[in-house]
This record gives C-alpha cells, sequence and structure tokens, in this order.
C-alpha cells in the first residue's frame, strides 16, 4: 500500500523524506472561494483565489518495538522550520499513491504542527506519537494573477 509522503522542494534539506508510518484516517482539503454581494443591485464580484489549505494527522507507534519514534519528530520538525538557506520554512510536496485516480499531489507549506505524546517508554523515550499537520498551498504570485483575470 502506497505511503502519504513529505517531501523538501528547496532549500538545505531539498529532498527530505518523512513517509508516514500509517497513512491518515482522513485527508481534509479546503479551499475558500471568496464572492461580495454589491451595495446595490447586481452580480455577486469575485473577490480572488485564495490558497486551499490540507490538514491531516499522523500517527506514530513504536510500542511493539519498544523503539523511540522521535527520529519521525525530529523529521517532521525539519520539514516545518526555519531553513538556514531560504530564511522560511522550505516549500513541501505531499503525496498519496502514484496510481491513475490517486489523491492530487498537493505542494505548500507547513503552517502548523501540533505533537501529542500518548505512550513513553520506562526511561521516558516517547513510543507513541500523533502529530497533526497544517499546510497552506504555496502558489507563485504570477500563476495567482492569471487566475484572477481569468
Amino acid at each position: 500500500m502506497a505511503k502519504l509522503r513529505i517531501t523538501a522542494l528547496d532549500g538545505e534539506h531539498q529532498g527530505e523524506v518523512l513517509e508516514a508510518q500509517f497513512n491518515p484516517k482522513e485527508i481534509e482539503v479546503d479551499r475558500t472561494i471568496p464572492w461580495a454581494a454589491p451595495l446595490g443591485r447586481g452580480p455577486l464580484a469575485f473577490l480572488g483565489a485564495q490558497p486551499a489549505r490540507m490538514s491531516f494527522e499522523l500517527l506514530f507507534d513504536g510500542v511493539k518495538q519498544s523503539k523511540s519514534v522521535q527520529p519521525q519528530l525530529d523529521r517532521l520538525h525539519l520539514l516545518s522550520s526555519v531553513d538556514r538557506a531560504l530564511h522560511h520554512p522550505p516549500r513541501v510536496t505531499v503525496v498519496l499513491g502514484s496510481a491513475r485516480g490517486a489523491m492530487p499531489t498537493f505542494e505548500g507549506v507547513i503552517e502548523a504542527v501540533s505533537v501529542r505524546y500518548l505512550r513513553f517508554a520506562g526511561n521516558g523515550v516517547p513510543i507513541r506519537v500523533t502529530a497533526t499537520v497544517k499546510l497552506e498551498e504555496f502558489v507563485e504570485l504570477s500563476r495567482l494573477l492569471e487566475e484572477e483575470r481569468g
């Protein structure tokens, strides 16, 4: 079965990949299309394209092997931290499968990560963790202007 993969597209860690141990149960993709009603009569006015947002929860589980999941969390932190070469976090791509009809690739930046430590080994090593990841679509300014022109 194909695993969800998050890959850095630029910066000093370009090509760095985090592969999900378990695929998320759900992946949410939201896109806001803002319209405004004019004060008088008339058609709605399109206000411009907004970037899409994606969110999902990853589970990292080393309970059976009594193995730390901190290396996977460190990789996620690397993909969501300020890159020294870029002076901002890297763009990433999220892919799940490559077959025809698979979920479309999402290119964006990680805007939030929330980690919940669920279980620890006797020595304090985290062995079960969930991480909620939120991304915002990365859209080149030129592409946004093209979309707004229609």
